[in-house]
């Protein structure tokens, strides 16, 4: 199999309900789960977790949706990406050191027209280090949770007895 990107999302239809798709997840959880994965129900969405003592930052989640379409189809979507928590942190730090930088160059250029030292130029290079920084960190964990990522979806491929990437892909055409 070809190495999920970031945040790969799939969808593909199958002929299973998605109360079936959920029992034969569960199912599989309890017949064969090295890994200790588990699973939050809420109805047409489950997730897919590691255990908490064995996660790290960068360990990721499967989220899986159902949508009944017609045909007696059922339309089902993944996404595997970092947990709500982490992917929350870098959003609000890349917009945190994108406003530092703003702020730094507002400052800086009124302190210039004003004829003062312009120290607030200074904050521009921090804010850009501190992003480079938090990229370095991002690409870090993205390929640190490749094995992880690749786990989740072959875990559901046998629980649904499906290649549900060649499904996604056989959907999109």
């Amino acid at each position: 199999m070809v190495a999920p990107g970031f945040r790969p999302r799939f969808k593909f239809e199958s002929p299973l309900e998605g109360a079936e798709i959920t029992h034969r997840i569960s199912e599989q959880l309890q017949k064969e789960n090295p890994s200790g994965l588990w699973l939050k129900n809420a109805h047409y969405h489950i997730t897919l977790n590691f255990p908490y003592h064995t996660s790290h930052a960068w360990t990721p989640q499967m989220d899986i949706n159902f949508e009944e379409v017609s045909k007696g189809q059922t339309l089902v979507r993944c996404l595997i990406g970092p947990t709500p928590g982490i992917w929350t942190l870098f959003a609000a730090g890349y917009i945190g050191f994108s406003l530092l930088g703003l702020t730094g160059l507002t400052l800086g250029f009124a302190q210039l027209s004003l004829q003062q030292d312009a120290w607030g130029f200074w904050a521009v290079p921090f804010a850009l280090l501190a992003m480079a920084f938090m990229f370095s960190i991002e690409r870090t964990g993205r390929a640190r949770a490749q094995d992880d990522m690749r786990l989740l979806k072959d875990f559901v491929d046998k629980a649904l007895g499906c290649d549900c990437l060649k499904l996604a892909d056989a959907f999109a055409h």
